[in-house]
């Protein structure tokens, strides 16, 4: 009986339950393409490596899907304590013709569960044939063979979907009891004709708080300008909560505060229904401040993530370029003699025989003066303001490596490129960093062009004229600053690494990955405390560069997702909310002479300005926010800044868009149908 009953009410509250299960499907299918990840490995032919970081994005994306889980939960019992609202009186009618409360319960948990299951088994259907794109773009991400592409159904992901998703609606099932059974039937009849309650009435309150507000963000905005977010610090903590009291004081004082502002402009203020318009939004802003906090936070997210978030990828490919200058290089740690150590005897002691797999290789020592101590902060002092953040603070006492010059030219010969000479007391300032840090590399090209004097051992060198940023090693990539010396200089210092880097023999590729395959297997057969040697090769770099972009892409898609699907949703059950409760309030202004174009465009402005509120503070946040962002990333390479801004609006505006426009089409249906079937006509 309470089956039939529910699933006739579905029916006849469609239109009522469109939003609600298209929201629901969207975010089940979005939740199983991004858990799906691990089964698509078995489509792509890939290297161990790629196998390892794979399994790394899949826990991390299990981890998220948590907090998903959650966000998703408070967005799906919100929307359900929207419609056990809109229908307070249907529910008053039910218990004054006999039906108790439990049974009241029942039916809407009944309601509650057709609609979960179609959303869950939609959702579901369109998640594993949209997953099939994300295999692609994954294939892409990591360059792995696709000849063995097939349909991929995860298993896994279908159930996690279906368990987290079912925990959920048991979670809204037992909410819609608890929340019935604290009705009273009188407040159930009178519903409709209840007003919100205003809470801030006193405009100078609101005048001070608003001012309040916009020197919070004031000073949070120049905080994190002047310090940026290279580091995650109690500054940075400071920084976001001042920034996040702002924003809520922004909209707690933004009723009381605009309104007396508007109604200072007469002609404005009564000019059609603004009159009308302005105190529906008053009145809605002054009980739901709280949430559009939240929500402007959650859209700044959305276009912070997805604005800067895809952009670091081209920074990725910028900095990866420079650390895979050879196909492989090992090094070992050196024996603090003299003497380089013998690397050839202690890697075939792990299955490896370098000769088995280099066409040509270079093995070279890195040297630390054995009788005095070399610091950055001998040439760093100099160019100290400069200098990028961390090296300043950080980087001033690690020690410099010495390199001969016989080593570098013989590297370059091997990359295919002209070597240097040294004349005199001359040496070279080498800095591999520097390659993809703009900050640094001025700051050395700054104290070469001033020709300042290096002093070692109570001997003044000059600076060959030319910074040198070619890596010498696969792997590398993370030196900022290093000597090359003439041979006599390095002599009879301590040996600190023996290096050797190679290029492959035969098909280099795939004699490349014979080689990382081996490589892993050794490291296997051995504890890590007992290899020691420690190699990468080209792919295994190349694949480190794919994984760290696959998760950052897929975190910010994944999330700037979920959130800007859950803000947009948020709006638009408040706004249907609204509507539900205002027909009485529409009926009135088609009496007293409004018609029906002049109460569709104050309904269009309504909710119009209501969904454009949270999203304009979020991307005047967002302005500040990929500033700060953009100058962090362009320490190790450049950001398309507004071709992923674009995409980025492009993004918002089909979703938010979309839901702004189901929102007023909704909202007029209600409004519409509360006049064609009640006693009042509109």
């Amino acid at each position: 009986m309470y089956f039939k009953l529910s699933l006739k009410n579905v029916k006849k509250s469609f239109n009522d339950y469109t939003l609600y299960f298209l929201t629901l499907a969207f975010g089940v299918c979005i939740f199983y393409i991004f858990n799906s990840i691990e089964a698509q490995k078995a489509m792509m032919s890939i290297s161990e490596s790629t196998a390892e970081i794979m399994k790394t994005v899949t826990k991390l994306m299990e981890m998220i899907s948590v907090f998903v889980a959650v966000i998703l939960g408070f967005l799906i019992v919100y929307a359900n304590n929207f419609l056990i609202r809109k229908r307070k009186k249907e529910i008053g009618i039910y218990m004054t013709l006999g039906m108790g409360k439990g049974k009241v319960a029942k039916l809407l948990v009944a309601e509650t569960f057709i609609i979960g299951v179609l959303s869950l088994g939609v959702g579901l259907l369109a998640g594993i044939f949209l997953s099939q794109g994300l295999s692609v773009i994954t294939a892409k991400l990591f360059e792995a063979d696709m000849t063995k592409y097939q349909f991929i159904f995860s298993y896994s992901a279908f159930l996690k979907t279906t368990a987290y998703f079912g925990i959920i609606f048991i979670v809204v099932m037992a909410a819609s009891t608890i929340s019935i059974s604290r009705y009273k039937l009188i407040d159930l009849i009178n519903a409709e004709k209840k007003n919100e309650k205003q809470r801030i009435k006193n405009p100078i309150v609101t005048a001070l708080l608003f001012t309040l507000s916009v020197a919070c963000l004031a000073v949070a905005y120049a905080l994190v300008l002047k310090n940026g977010i290279t580091r995650f610090d109690n500054r940075l903590l400071f920084e976001v909560i001042l920034g996040s009291i702002g924003t809520f004081l922004f909209f707690a004082s933004l009723s009381g505060f605009f309104l007396k502002i508007l109604q200072s402009n007469r002609k404005l203020y009564l000019k059609g229904l603004n009159m009308f318009i302005l105190r529906q939004i008053n009145s809605r802003i002054n009980t739901a401040h709280v949430s559009m906090s939240f929500i402007c936070l959650m859209l700044f997210f959305t276009i912070g993530i997805l604005s800067t978030g895809l952009g670091i990828n081209k920074a990725l490919n910028e900095s990866y370029k420079y650390t895979v200058p050879f196909d492989a290089s090992f090094m070992m740690i050196g024996n603090g003699s003299t003497q380089e150590g013998n690397i050839e005897e202690k890697l075939k002691q792990y299955g490896i025989n370098i000769d088995d797999y280099a066409q040509n290789y270079v093995k070279f020592p890195l040297y630390q003066h054995s009788k005095e101590s070399l610091t950055n902060a001998i040439v760093f002092k100099k160019v100290e303001k400069m200098l990028p953040d961390d090296l300043r603070q950080f980087g001033m006492g690690n020690q410099i490596k010495l390199m001969r010059l016989s080593d570098y030219n013989d590297l370059m010969k091997l990359q295919g490129k002209e070597g240097i000479n040294l004349s005199g007391n001359q040496i070279a300032l080498h800095s591999e960093y520097a390659a993809y840090t703009p900050d640094l590399k001025r700051a050395l090209s700054k104290f070469i062009e001033m020709k300042y004097t290096v002093k070692i051992s109570g001997i003044d060198y000059t600076v060959y004229p030319k910074l040198i940023t070619d890596a010498v090693m696969t792997g590398g990539g993370n030196i900022a600053l290093l000597f090359i010396v003439p041979d006599k200089m390095a002599s009879g210092n301590t040996v600190i690494e023996t290096i050797i880097s190679l290029n492959c023999k035969g098909d280099r590729k795939a004699t490349e990955r014979k080689l990382e395959s081996d490589l892993y297997a050794g490291s296997k057969k051995y504890d890590r405390r007992e290899f020691e040697v420690s190699g990468a090769t080209r792919g295994m770099i190349k694949d480190l560069a794919a994984g760290s972009k696959a998760i950052i892409s897929f975190v910010g898609i994944y999330l700037g997702i979920i959130f800007l699907l859950t803000s947009a949703a948020i709006l638009a059950l408040q706004q249907l909310s609204e509507a539900a409760d205002n027909r009485s309030r529409y009926s009135i202004l088609k009496k007293v002479g409004a018609d029906d174009g002049l109460i569709n465009s104050a309904l269009f402005k309504q909710i119009a300005i209501y969904f454009m509120m949270p999203l304009s503070l979020a991307c005047i946040h967002s302005i500040v926010g990929i500033k700060v962002a953009n100058d962090a990333i362009s320490d190790v390479g450049s950001m398309n800044v507004l071709g992923n801004i674009i995409m980025t609006a492009v993004l918002i505006i089909i979703v938010y868009g979309s839901y702004f426009l189901a929102t007023y089409f909704s909202s007029r249906s209600i409004i519409l149908k509360g006049g064609q079937n009640g006693r009042e006509e509109y």
